[in-house]
């Protein structure tokens, strides 16, 4: 049976350009966010690198590697986290994963990201590693806003980051993206619509990327934690 050579022309001119922009458009964006180093000194525990070889370069695609997606949630969590790490561990200091615990106000897209990046876990199977991950409602601040306190293991030091959500989209935008989402989940969308909602959503990352809003993610010291009572209660 011979291909409908038609419909493979067709079927070429309209997906080209999409796949050519959550490629070549996305990955140039994508780049811009930058990298986190982090050193795991598990890796050389167990054998899977050699001393001396323990940094991990992370990009915005080894995230997406991870979440499946990069959405403005995954894009602002990995900023977030670049920032925070950054001013808690200054200079040439490296962030060390496993010596990192973290809490956050509530899980989402941005907690899931912080927390694979400093590997952070709420359980580590039968290991019981000594950094937490916790969930803890009462750091909860402003609607929209996310609280996230990340506390070196080595010398106490805390950092506290703080994302609006709502400077990402206004509640107006919001209602339209909910709307559209809702049917593209639930299979009722056009092809029109799909590609709508797909191009809101990167036209979102790319403006968390290259032009982070005003108040997007404030980052400060924190004194008044304590992770260890958290853990108990």
């Amino acid at each position: 049976m011979k291909p409908n050579l038609f419909l493979l022309l067709l079927l070429t001119i309209v997906m080209f350009p999409f796949h050519a922009y959550s490629e070549d458009v996305n990955d140039s964006v994508y780049s811009k966010a930058g990298t986190i180093d982090v050193l795991d000194p598990k890796s050389v525990m167990v054998g899977s690198r050699q001393p001396g070889d323990a940094l991990f370069e992370l990009s915005l695609d080894d995230l997406e590697k991870y979440t499946g997606h990069v959405c403005a949630g995954v894009a602002s969590g990995f900023l977030l986290t670049k920032q925070a790490l950054e001013q808690l561990y200054p200079g040439d200091e490296l962030p060390v994963r496993g010596e990192i615990s973290m809490a956050a106000s509530h899980y989402n897209d941005q907690t899931e990201v912080a927390a694979y990046v400093v590997r952070a876990r709420e359980r580590a199977g039968d290991e019981k590693e000594k950094n937490a991950l916790i969930i803890d409602p009462s750091l909860a601040g402003a609607p929209k806003t996310l609280t996230l306190v990340f506390k070196r293991m080595d010398n106490g030091k805390m950092v506290k980051a703080v994302l609006d959500k709502s400077r990402i989209l206004s509640e107006k935008e919001m209602k339209k993206v909910r709307a559209l989402k809702k049917k593209v989940m639930d299979g009722s969308a056009s092809e029109k619509e799909k590609r709508k909602f797909a191009g809101i959503v990167q036209d979102k990352v790319a403006i968390v990327i290259t032009d982070t809003p005003d108040g997007l993610i404030t980052v400060s010291r924190c004194f008044a934690y304590d992770f260890l009572e958290k853990e108990m209660e």
